[in-house]
Parts: structure tokens; sequence; C-alpha cells
């Protein structure tokens, strides 16, 4: 249940993408105004609890990327790169976190590793860019794809790691057997 409650608290970290106005504080519910296609299953994400099964979550979390990735796809085909697609690539990056996290609740493990490569690289792309000029200035979402990069690369270090086993091994007995 650990690993659930703390999939479900990045995806609620997830669905906030700036800090609410005082006016607009009781305003209404989440609207994704660059990528509309993805409002519906952000808001779905965002309704689950810790007593939803890794497969509910994952499921939601998925869907939730897929939107993100349709989006991008659509705004690197009218070339809109910053903010548009940077800001696609990031939101998708960050609910594939909860998505590889549902995966190693499901003991799928190759699967979490592959969906965490993919969102290391949508978020070192956006985290490396810099505007062309004099300026040199770095994406809007720079910062959030650093720490998107630094969770990926957490879990990915997890997924790593030897299992730890639950039980040692005998110690040898301490008299000679005759």
């Amino acid at each position: 249940m650990k690993v659930l409650s703390g999939v479900l608290a990045l995806a609620a970290a997830a669905v906030l993408v700036l800090p609410a106005s005082p006016a607009h504080a009781q305003a209404a519910p989440f609207s994704d105004r660059l990528c509309p296609e993805a409002t519906q299953y952000v808001v779905a994400l965002g309704k689950l609890t810790a007593a939803d099964t890794p497969q509910v979550i994952y499921d939601a979390a998925h869907a939730t990327t897929a939107a993100y990735e349709t989006c991008a796809t659509r705004y690197l085909g009218n070339g809109q790169i910053e903010p548009q697609v940077h800001y696609a690539h990031t939101r998708q990056a960050s609910f594939s976190i909860v998505e590889a996290r549902a995966l190693v609740a499901l003991n799928r493990s190759a699967d979490a590793k592959r969906v965490l490569q993919n969102s290391r690289h949508l978020a070192i792309d956006v985290f490396d860019w810099r505007t062309d000029g004099a300026t040199k200035r770095p994406s809007n979402y720079h910062d959030a794809a650093g720490d998107i990069v630094a969770a990926a690369d957490a879990d990915l270090a997890k997924l790593a790691a030897p299992a730890a086993t639950t039980s040692a091994a005998p110690a040898p007995s301490s008299s000679p057997h005759r």
C-alpha cells in the first residue's frame, strides 16, 4: 500500500500545473488549456484513491500519458516547440513516473524500466533545451524537467538494485560432524 499511496501523491502533485491565483482559488475544476485532450484523463487520475488497485492506477496514468503524447505530436506538427511541446513532454514525463510506479506495483519491472527511460528521455530534452540567440534561455519547464529526470533516475536505480533477500543462509555448524 505504501507504493500506491506514493503513486497517488505523485499523481495529485502532477495535476497542478501552476499555482492558482487568489481570484481563482475557488475556481472551476482543472482544465488543461494547452492540451485540452488530456483534461478528462488528468481529472480521472486525480480522483483515484489508495483503495484503487495498481492496475486501475496504471490504466489511468497510461491514458493520461497517451493524451499528452498526442498533444505533443500535434504541437510538433505545427513547429510549436516552446512552450507547447515542452509543456506536453513535461506533463507526459511526469505522469509516466506515476505509470512506471504502478507497473512496479504490478511486478512488471521490465515495462516500468522502459517507461522510466522514455520519461527521462523526454524530460532531459526539455531540461537541455536553450533558445536560439544571445541569451540562450532555458525552457519554461526546465526546473520541472530536472525534477522528473531526478525521479526517473532514482526509480531506475531502485529497479537496478538487486532484490534484498528476506532470509539469510544458515550459518555453518561450529562443531565438526563425525
